[in-house]
């Protein structure tokens, strides 16, 4: 990997943690995640504005964004899921471990594959993932690592993994015919919709105030921190 992409995706890993654990400490994930995406739609609406004035639509970008909504929407949903049940320090890793299903939805949609190196990388974060899980080294601590995995917070934080693989498949496909911003701007927008709507349906107007009351500073951060992140990953993949 050349430095500047390197570069990117280490300084993406940092704002990622940040602003996941503003998200843990909220009180209530769901309409916490919704308020961020309010947020994060209207702190980057200027230059979303711009870039819609300076480009060509094409058939397929309505396609292209609603997919990548609907994969990244279940994305959030398990992730405040896996939260609201289990601890950060084991939810982060696991929720992050989409390198587990990238190799093979990578090969078996655009026809990637990886080296030794990279095989070994695999191998080396799967058992890293598993150590953060094992509380001793003892007969107690496998069973105890065990149960862990059959946990609800583990099985949401998988699907977490699960669904980063496809949208991060799906974005590399999406930006060779959409502006990166534009195209991550937009299909924000649909998840804004969609989360919301779900927000108001199922939670009542004083647990949303009061969420915001008490998590102002930190939604409006991840707000930015989100589309901070999530810009210089797609940059990434076009260096």
């Amino acid at each position: 990997m050349e430095a500047l992409p390197f570069a990117l995706v280490l300084l993406s890993t940092v704002s990622h943690a940040y602003w996941n654990y503003l998200i843990k400490r909220s009180s209530n994930k769901h309409i916490f995640t919704a308020l961020s995406k309010l947020a994060e739609t209207t702190l980057f609406a200027i230059p979303a504005v711009y870039f819609l004035l300076h480009t060509e639509f094409q058939p397929n970008f309505l396609l292209l964004i609603s997919v990548a909504a609907l994969i990244t929407s279940f994305n959030y949903y398990f992730l405040s899921q896996a939260y609201q049940h289990g601890d950060l320090s084991l939810v982060y890793p696991l929720s992050r471990s989409s390198i587990l299903f990238l190799p093979v939805l990578a090969y078996f949609t655009i026809g990637e594959t990886i080296d030794l190196t990279g095989f070994v990388a695999i191998v080396l974060i799967v058992l890293a993932v598993l150590i953060i899980h094992l509380r001793s080294l003892s007969r107690s601590g496998l069973q105890s690592l065990f149960h862990q995995l059959h946990n609800k917070g583990t099985v949401f934080a998988l699907l977490a993994a699960l669904t980063v693989a496809g949208y991060t498949l799906w974005d590399k496909i999406a930006i060779r015919s959409m502006q990166p911003f534009l195209y991550f701007y937009l299909y924000t927008v649909l998840i804004t919709i969609v989360y919301s709507s779900f927000t108001i349906l199922f939670f009542r107007r004083s647990e949303i105030k009061s969420e915001w009351q008490r998590n102002k500073s930190a939604i409006i951060q991840v707000g930015f921190f989100n589309s901070f992140t999530y810009i210089l990953v797609l940059i990434a993949l076009t260096t």
